[in-house]
């Protein structure tokens, strides 16, 4: 055990030369993502993946250097990385386990997305055969004879509620026109062969907007033949006939669609159009997968190009639309409960189902299901006020006000303004929930995935339009619908997970909000005030985040942040020792805090500037907690060091210095008080210094930081 504890450390002090060279680079703030270039891409890897080592290390003890593995990898339009790694174990992936290391254009850490799995412990060779699972699954799905395709399994670590296991995932699939149409996803232990965990992954949606009565459509021609392919935005729709298993190209003769059969291609057709362009004009983004696909059927006028296919007059009297990870299938409705389900913000709901499943993933069940269809909801009705241009009207925030019951004007099957108005189920006292207080937590709907997303919808309501949330009482300033959307989109598609929970969404949409707009903007603090007002997370107070609270002297609180909550914002970071966790394994209180050290032959600080009134007391506390391997008892080989600086960076006064000799348990905190009364009524930079040296690291832990 010690060997191989020595050799990741090896390793890890190996990678800490690349951060060397890095930080040297960079150290005048060069930008160093300039162009997205593969060079950039892989210097951006590399740096991530030592920086991932090293935090998991600390945070989880994970020691294997294989544990993890790069699954994408980009440079966005503010010219920072964000490389996503899913974590392995004895190369088997671990199911929701991923991380994102996220750095800015000079190439220095701004924040870490976790969601890794600590002390896995599972034996990894399975006693069943992948055959054995699959017919295990089928047993479990009763329409198991009904599949339209041979199932697909393969093998992953899952965390249970009481223990790991070795896993066979069995994806099946039913799309045979049915009344219920469905896409189970069942784990089996391959050990035991139990049922541990399933999902319904078919990523229904419905939503409307009014009719788009007579509208332009790119469409293509072969010989005198028109079909309703664009193959400039490489997107076709077509033709079920009614029927399931067979697929027909709409045609025409003169570009002028106006039979009945033919509307309904024209309504999918000009929302799948407007979908890619909102998408494409406002955040940059080609299509579902940023590629111009997925591809499905060919162009009849081209056969070299592959279409994003829509496909309409699904099945008999069907009341649904999905997206099941290559097609938007819409179904025509009954008539009574739904008309035809090919209105504009269903087709932006579909094809948002499609950008998810590229970017974070969400599983499709409980907290991350219900922002899978609340993420969805928000672009779908984003889409709608896209193409219809102008402000948001009271429709741009009800789902399925036209084709939801057509003989009942005004109402509609879900409203992201009011999320009680939608009919009520029976799950809840409060259909649809919109604090988290009353979110449903039964098995039902895959855990709430379309009950819950009242809850991420309400929230977006709130940020883009501002208002009272009716049961915390709590008031929100509304930066309106076009930033709400950058917000919304960014934490999508950098600052998510699989697993992303709501109050993993609030980091996200704040960890955005910070890069769009800093993390003292308007902004910043009215995404920190919906998600409050909605039961996730703390109010923040003058547009900054509420630090978290700590026994000190009477007087005004002066440092911001101090618990280091949801984000690192407004300290100041720098160099490769100095590091930030929002949802850290080892916080003396919240989630959040900074570490120092890790690594041999580091040094790096954090800093906040702060003005100390004349009346202050003066008082600086802060929780601490050191970690070290060092053996030594009688040298101080690895330093914290807690000085004031002036507003350039000139030391004024070192307050404090700890060091390996104070190490304790990880989880050991102990509160440490200083006086800075001699800068009452000067501004000064706090700051916390780390100096490791060449021999075994130290690690330090600052948490709620306070100066009254």
């Amino acid at each position: 055990m010690r060997k191989c504890l020595l050799i990741a450390l090896t390793a890890i002090a190996v990678g800490i030369l690349v951060l060397g060279i890095i930080s040297s680079n960079v150290g005048a703030k060069r930008q160093v993502f300039v162009k997205g270039s593969e060079d950039e891409l892989e210097l951006a890897k590399r740096v991530s993946l030592e920086i991932l080592r090293s935090h998991a290390l600390l945070e989880h003890g994970l020691t294997n250097v294989d544990e993890f593995e790069i699954s994408k990898a980009e440079i966005d339009d503010l010219k920072m990385a964000h490389v996503r790694f899913q974590q392995k174990v004895n190369g088997l992936p671990v199911w929701e386990g991923e991380a994102i290391v996220h750095l800015r254009s000079d190439a220095e850490l701004s924040v870490i997305t976790d969601d890794l799995k600590a002390n896995i412990t599972v034996e990894t060779k399975p006693n069943l055969s992948a055959e054995d699972a699959v017919e295990i699954a089928k047993r479990h799905y009763r329409g198991s004879k009904f599949l339209t395709e041979e199932p697909k399994v393969d093998l992953w670590i899952y965390r249970g509620t009481e223990r790991d296991h070795l896993a066979y995932r069995v994806r099946m699939r039913r799309i045979d026109g049915s009344s219920h149409p469905t896409m189970p996803v069942i784990f089996i232990d391959a050990h035991t062969g139990e049922k541990i965990f399933s999902y319904d992954n078919l990523q229904t949606g419905s939503g409307s907007s009014l009719y788009s009565g007579t509208v332009t459509i790119d469409t293509s021609v072969s010989g005198s033949t028109y079909y309703m392919e664009d193959l400039n935005r490489r997107i076709g729709t077509f033709d079920f006939r009614n029927g399931t298993s067979q697929v027909y190209r709409f045609t025409d003769t003169d570009d002028i669609w106006n039979t009945s059969s033919q509307r309904a291609g024209v309504d999918a057709h000009y929302g799948a159009m407007k979908t890619y362009d909102y998408y494409f004009n406002v955040h940059g983004r080609r299509g579902v997968d940023n590629n111009q696909g997925p591809g499905s059927y060919t162009a009849a006028a081209n056969s070299s190009i592959r279409l994003l296919s829509s496909r309409v007059h699904y099945g008999t009297n069907y009341n649904n639309a999905f997206w099941d990870g290559t097609y938007m299938t819409y179904g025509d409705g009954d008539g009574t409960t739904f008309t035809p389900l090919t209105t504009l913000d269903i087709c932006g709901h579909e094809m948002t189902h499609g950008v998810i499943e590229r970017t974070a993933n969400l599983t499709y069940s409980g907290e991350s299901g219900a922002l899978n269809e609340s993420f969805a909801d928000v672009f779908g009705a984003m889409v709608e006020l896209y193409a219809r241009g102008g402000s948001p009207t009271a429709d741009t925030w009800k789902i399925g006000e036209q084709a939801y019951t057509p003989n009942t004007a005004g109402d509609a099957l879900r409203y992201m303004d009011d999320p009680h108005r939608a009919a009520n189920s029976g799950f809840t006292a409060d259909d649809d929930p919109d604090h988290y207080a009353e979110r449903y937590t039964g098995t039902a709907d895959n855990g709430g995935v379309h009950i819950n997303s009242g809850i991420g919808n309400k929230a977006f309501y709130l940020v883009a339009a501002g208002g009272t949330h009716h049961r915390s009482g709590v008031t929100v300033t509304g930066i309106g619908a076009t930033k709400a959307a950058r917000i919304w989109y960014r934490a999508l598609a950098y600052y998510m997970t699989s697993g992303t929970n709501f109050s993993g969404a609030r980091t996200a949409t704040l960890n955005a909000a910070t890069d769009l707009y800093g993390s003292s903007s308007a902004e910043y603090n009215t995404v920190a005030t919906a998600w409050c007002a909605v039961g996730v997370g703390s109010c923040p107070s003058g547009g900054t985040p509420t630090p978290t609270p700590t026994p000190s002297p009477g007087g005004s609180e002066l440092i911001v942040n101090g618990g280091f909550e949801g984000s690192l914002s407004p300290w100041v970071s720098s160099g490769s020792g100095a590091f930030y966790t929002s949802n850290g394994s080892y916080p003396q209180s919240g989630t959040g805090y900074i570490y120092f050290g890790v690594n041999n032959s580091v040094t790096g600080q954090i800093y906040q500037q702060v003005s100390i009134p004349s009346s202050a007391s003066g008082t600086l506390t802060f929780w601490l907690n050191v970690t070290s391997q060092e053996t030594t008892t009688t040298t101080a080989y690895d330093r914290l060091f807690v000085e004031v600086r002036n507003t350039s960076g000139a030391l004024l006064a070192t307050l404090a210095t700890y060091s390996n000799l104070d190490k304790v348990n990880t989880s050991a905190y102990s509160q440490k008080t200083l006086n800075v009364s001699a800068y009452r009524g000067q501004t000064v930079r706090i700051q916390f210094r780390v100096s490791n040296d060449s021999s075994l690291p130290t690690t330090f832990r600052v948490d709620t930081v306070s100066l009254r």
